[in-house]
């Protein structure tokens, strides 16, 4: 027999002697999805006995974190924003630093009623535009993305949030994408890895998250360009331009915006100094 207590220490030094960083959180997460409980309640649930069945099933998720799959695969979801999101391998995990793109927006749109028309360029797991639409409850958006799969994880999003009415998904290239549509905001998360670091990237990543979601070429910026040309024709006027950027690549992004009549409106640095979020407007 099994105590709580007792299998967080044994699932913690198993993921640690393997060098696993985040083995205290990732055992703490497993255990509690095996309890069907929430990670701060383990703390009051130490003596609590585990039974055979959730010994097993905790046994076996631990043994695919051992094998480097992310917590996110290994229990098909992922908290982003307000929401948790379905996710599995077809699809980019969501990360903390993608958030700060929603908080930008809200942040600029004084009249969060307004019906208005966002695109998400590269949307994966539609957690971007979703998250987005939730807090702009009459807003409506459009989805893109290369990939099928991805799409597919979308769709799950979308209809767990029953925003079917309100969302269109399309299985579509920015280099290829023809609207008349005018919008209030875009957003992109695009692959942004230069070939150098997407090598140099941890095996949780690199071994289970969509390569093509993560690739940009070869400094990482191939498809700002693209993204930056399409948006100066799309917005309306005063519209946002919402994107997450690579390391090291800001200014050369900066200049492309000027080129396309765009001004940079508010930047997001992380710890280390890199400028990971910027919000533009077009000028005029």
């Amino acid at each position: 027999m099994t105590t709580v207590l007792e299998a967080l220490k044994k699932n913690c030094k198993n993921l640690l002697n393997i060098n696993i960083k985040t083995a205290k959180i990732d055992s703490e997460i497993i255990l509690a999805s095996v309890l069907k409980t929430d990670r701060i309640n383990l703390s009051t649930q130490h003596n609590l006995i585990l039974n055979k069945s959730q010994e097993l099933l905790m046994s076996q998720l631990i043994e695919r974190r051992k094998n480097k799959e992310p917590v996110a695969y290994i229990l098909n979801k992922k908290d982003f924003w307000n929401e948790t999101y379905f996710v599995d391998q077809r699809a980019l995990i969501p990360r903390p630093e993608t958030e700060i793109l929603i908080e930008m927006v809200l942040k600029k749109i004084k009249d969060k009623s307004k019906v208005l028309q966002l695109l998400d360029i590269g949307c994966g797991s539609g957690c971007l535009l979703i998250s987005c639409l939730r807090e702009l409850k009459k807003s409506i958006g459009i989805g893109l993305d290369i990939s099928s799969d991805a799409l597919a994880v979308s769709k799950i999003n979308v209809k767990n949030y029953k925003l079917n009415k309100r969302v269109e998904l399309h299985k579509e290239s920015i280099f290829h994408f023809l609207t008349l549509k005018k919008f209030d905001v875009i957003l992109s998360n695009p692959p942004y890895l230069s070939s150098a670091e997407y090598d140099n990237l941890e095996i949780d990543v690199k071994n289970f998250e969509p390569k093509t979601a993560l690739k940009g070429g070869h400094d990482g910026t191939s498809h700002y360009k693209k993204i930056i040309t399409f948006a100066s024709m799309s917005l309306k006027k005063n519209g946002l331009l919402a994107l997450e950027l690579g390391d090291q690549q800001f200014f050369k992004i900066k200049e492309i915006l000027a080129e396309n009549s765009f001004r940079v409106l508010d930047k997001y640095r992380l710890i280390n100094g890199e400028i990971r979020c910027i919000l533009a407007s077009k000028i005029g």
